[in-house]
């Protein structure tokens, strides 16, 4: 048994399955967490092939160059091995491997769970909760819902079974997953319950909330199971009381990766809210596998937008937060309302790259591509993010109006208090003035006037016309 906090490289090793198909499940669970990215750099980490089929052994997969989106770096992982139980064989399309001789291979190991943490640069944090099993109970399915937390199902149950191996629960911190990560975040976050530090998606279930996670299950033959979600009836006692529970009954779409999948006709099935995916390795290309070729980059490809998708949600939360209280939007909480503006501002950009990757990604489907998945899912839901950047750009627009209203009010205040002081400098100037007259010496006399009224009299004489002269000017 493994049980490892600190990253370590290594050596791992695969095998072919039988013909007969490969019996292994692999359930990833990926989470964005609503706290601070990691703070201390760290040096790039090669892959780490002792853990597969896992995300740690992705690592390297992403792009050659600054052009594309940023990939996920790994901040912490651990990797739990259950040699008590029968090995299981995971990754290639039961189709390829009764087609012949395939350069597909597949991974033959015991059961297995890793759980690794994620720093997307500029979005914050993914936690991956990974387990590989023969499982006979699907997290995915018309009448579970890992993305809610209603009464006690739904997320937490969800989370507490890929915790389980490590003796831990959905109430477990962050340093308890991973004891030191407070070396490289704010301390005080990372002892908070993980469910208190998940991400919710701008738009719940009615007034429940949901939680910003992707849900994959990965098959090597899921063609019944696809069929169920997508065609199966979504009316029915069974669908009633499920859609009691959670609110919403939601409906799965067919897609389609390649023109010429390992099994003909073969598809994945996507939720109607892009929030789950059942991933038949059927439906990849026949020379694909999990471990090697395609289909794992896909799932280490999903890291960057589970946390854009999340981060989208938390500008919503957090300009919201702002707008509430939009009267009082002066001093620091401008000042920090305009920081939150231009962040969000960086972030639509990345977004925009993903948007961008989607247009053409479509457009080979003899092989299967590590951004495929994920272009899927970016097309499903541009247009919901799309809606969403616009009300934030209006939100922006009352937060600029703010920062002109206070200008505004300091140049009038700035304005009185110029006025104030210019009244006050005219009656010193006047009373100057009288001083001044008043004290004059005579050739013959202590003083020029032989009365205080007299200087009195010659003061707002020479005040008048000086008001007549600074008034015809005005108006010249």
């Amino acid at each position: 048994m493994e049980d490892r906090a600190l990253v370590k490289s290594g050596a791992g090793a695969t095998a072919v399955a039988s013909v007969t198909g490969c019996n292994g499940v692999l359930d990833v669970f990926l989470l964005a967490l609503d706290i601070d990215a990691s703070t201390v750099p760290r040096p790039p980490i090669p892959p780490i092939d002792t853990i597969e089929p896992f995300l740690p052994a992705r690592l390297g997969a992403g792009r050659d160059t600054d052009h594309g989106v940023r990939p996920a770096a790994l901040l912490a992982y651990r990797h739990l091995v259950d040699r008590t139980r029968p090995e299981v064989s995971f990754g290639v399309a039961t189709g390829s491997l009764r087609a012949g001789p395939t350069p597909a291979r597949s991974f033959v190991g015991a059961p297995a769970t890793c759980v690794s943490l994620w720093e997307i640069p500029g979005h914050g944090l993914v936690l991956a909760l990974e387990t590989l099993t023969d499982a006979v109970s699907p997290l995915i399915g018309r009448r579970v819902d890992p993305l809610q937390d209603r009464d006690g199902q739904g997320f937490r149950p969800a989370a507490d079974g890929f915790l389980a191996p490590f003796e831990l629960t959905s109430s477990a911190s962050l340093e308890d997953l991973f004891p030191g990560i407070n070396r490289m975040m704010p301390a005080p976050t990372t002892y908070r319950p993980l469910h208190e530090i998940v991400a919710h998606r701008h738009r719940g279930v009615g007034d429940r909330a949901v939680v910003e996670a992707l849900m994959v299950e990965v098959v090597s033959s899921g063609g019944d199971r696809v069929r169920d979600l997508v065609d199966g009836t979504a009316t029915g006692p069974l669908a009633r009381a499920a859609a009691r529970v959670w609110g919403v009954l939601w409906g799965w779409d067919r897609v389609h990766l390649v023109d010429v999948p390992a099994q003909p006709g073969a598809a994945i099935a996507v939720r109607e809210d892009s929030g789950a995916v059942l991933l038949d390795l059927e439906a990849t290309s026949e020379d694909s596998d999990y471990a090697t070729c395609g289909a794992g980059e896909m799932i280490f490809g999903l890291l960057p937008w589970v946390a854009m998708r999340a981060s989208c949600s938390r500008d919503f939360w957090q300009v919201l937060a702002h707008l509430r209280n939009h009267e009082d939007l002066d001093g620091d909480r401008l000042r920090a309302a305009l920081d939150d503006v231009a962040a969000m501002q960086a972030r639509k950009m990345e977004r925009v790259l993903l948007r961008k990757e989607s247009i053409h990604d479509d457009r080979f489907h003899s092989w299967t591509q590590p951004t495929q998945l994920r272009s899927v899912l970016v097309r499903r839901v541009s247009d919901e993010i799309a809606d969403l950047d616009g009300e934030l750009a209006e939100a922006a627009e009352v937060i600029e109006h703010a920062v002109r209203r206070s200008v505004e009010l300091r140049g009038q205040r700035h304005s009185r208090l110029a006025r104030a002081w210019s009244v006050a400098a005219s009656a010193i100037a006047v009373v100057a003035l009288f001083a001044a007259l008043a004290a004059v010496p005579a050739a013959s006399e202590p003083t020029l006037f032989p009365h205080w009224l007299h200087a009195f009299s010659v003061t707002v004489a020479l005040t008048v016309v000086a008001v007549a002269v600074a008034v015809l000017w005005r108006r010249r």
